[in-house]
């Protein structure tokens, strides 16, 4: 009775992939809200924006 043996995959193990997609997924959805401006700056209001204070000195 022979045993055989399992064939080796080839390429990138499943988790590796499962990585890569969820990346990209990611990457698509920042990039689609900051093209419509959803991004986290929308949501901040003017009191939460600190003043730049320039020196009339010098």
């Amino acid at each position: 009775m022979s045993r055989r043996e399992p064939i080796p995959e080839e390429g990138m193990p499943r988790w590796v992939k499962g990585f890569l997609v969820v990346g990209a997924l990611l990457l698509v959805l920042i990039v689609a809200a900051a093209l419509t401006g959803h991004g986290p700056g929308r949501h901040l209001g003017s009191e939460s924006v600190p003043a730049v204070v320039r020196s009339e000195r010098g």
